[in-house]
């Protein structure tokens, strides 16, 4: 009997919401800078590239012109035809980059190049952007390699060695504050800002939040580790049906994933004596090898709704009903308080704040 690969994930109990104070705090910073930016750079994650996207950003950076980026390229399995597709409709302009190449850093660069050179009036104080996304998808290691990149190189360069200015690591939270304005390059003046990660008020559904659990966007003890390890087979599976993703365990497909850390142990404690059989560990084991993917043979794509692109809805269509879910929540409602419907801090319902008036001169100054 030929092998049959679940199409429905079982519905765990585990907790769909991750959004925390700074993730709010830095909502509202955004609305208050949203004045001086010239454009956004939005970071995704191309192995859950509908998973990291958070419809909140086009809520409090309404009109600004936008690049998406999918980072970890190198990790993924996604193609460029899909993107064209999704992206194609509303006329976006993406790439894909691995965050810690040079190369892709070059390009990125030049992409902006290309937007300040497109301007009628140069800004007198330079382009100003910010990096947004959620969290751990490579924004702070992104801009250390793009300062690299466009301070090094050229008239103006300053040194071959630049510092890095923003801390990285390999969990979530490491940032946790907007940062100062960045210098990128100095020919054309462009500045950035360094931003920390925001989740969504609550994940849409079970496989989203394993799907962001297993990109790293949620810290490793929010999810149990079984769990986590079951999803990943079952998207494993639902890209090739074969079992050949997990081949070097086990010779033969399955849906059961205590079968399959039963043979992961077996393969790793092979004679040994006196084996202890530790599930979680195993679970973690398997997970953070395509999670962190130390090779080419560990590349995935973990959202369902991007691995039956063909057969489901449309990007369009799975971002719009994100918007109308998200609108509904406390989140969304505070920011419209703040900056009004259309995000440009003019309606006059606005709930203000000193901090809003604060940042309401700031921005008039830095129109003069």
């Amino acid at each position: 009997m030929s092998f049959v690969p679940r199409k429905v994930f079982p519905n765990y109990n585990i907790p769909l919401n991750n959004f925390k104070g700074h993730h709010q705090k830095a909502l509202s910073k955004f609305g208050h800078l949203a004045p001086q930016l010239d454009m956004v750079i939005e970071v995704r994650d191309c192995r859950a590239p509908l998973a990291t996207t958070n419809v909140l950003f086009d809520r409090v950076l309404v009109g600004k012109k936008k690049l998406i980026l999918y980072s970890k390229k190198d990790l993924s399995i996604l193609k460029t035809r899909v993107l064209d597709k999704w992206h194609k409709s509303k006329n976006e302009d993406y790439m894909f980059i691995d965050c810690r190449s040079q190369k892709d850093g070059k390009r990125v660069i030049s992409e902006i190049k290309k937007l300040y050179n497109s301007m009628e009036q140069p800004p007198p104080l330079g382009l100003r952007s910010m990096i947004i996304g959620m969290p751990n998808v490579g924004k702070s290691t992104l801009v250390n390699t793009l300062r690299q990149v466009g301070l090094s190189d050229g008239d103006y360069a300053i040194s071959s060695k630049i510092k890095k200015v923003a801390r990285t690591g390999n969990q979530p939270g490491v940032t946790r504050n907007t940062s100062e304005i960045i210098r990128l390059s100095r020919d054309p003046d462009i500045m950035v800002y360094d931003t920390p990660g925001v989740f969504l008020p609550t994940a849409k559904n079970v496989e989203t939040m394993l799907a962001l659990g297993l990109v790293g966007c949620i810290h490793d003890s929010f999810i149990d580790p079984v769990v986590l390890a079951d999803y990943l087979l079952f998207v494993l599976n639902l890209q090739d049906p074969s079992g050949k993703l997990y081949a070097e365990y086990i010779d033969h497909p399955t849906n059961d994933i205590y079968e399959l850390l039963d043979n992961i142990e077996q393969r790793r404690t092979t004679g040994k004596k006196n084996r202890k059989y530790d599930e979680d560990g195993l679970a973690i084991h398997w997970v953070s090898k395509w999670k962190n993917a130390k090779s080419n043979k560990y590349r995935g794509l973990f959202d369902v709704e991007a691995i039956k692109q063909d057969k489901a809805k449309s990007f369009s269509d799975i971002i719009e009903e994100e918007k109308e879910r998200i609108s509904a929540t406390n989140v969304q409602k505070r920011l419209t308080d703040r900056f009004g419907e259309d995000g440009t801090s003019t309606a006059k319902h606005r709930k203000r704040t000193a901090k809003d008036r604060e940042f309401d001169s700031r921005n008039r100054l830095f129109k003069l």
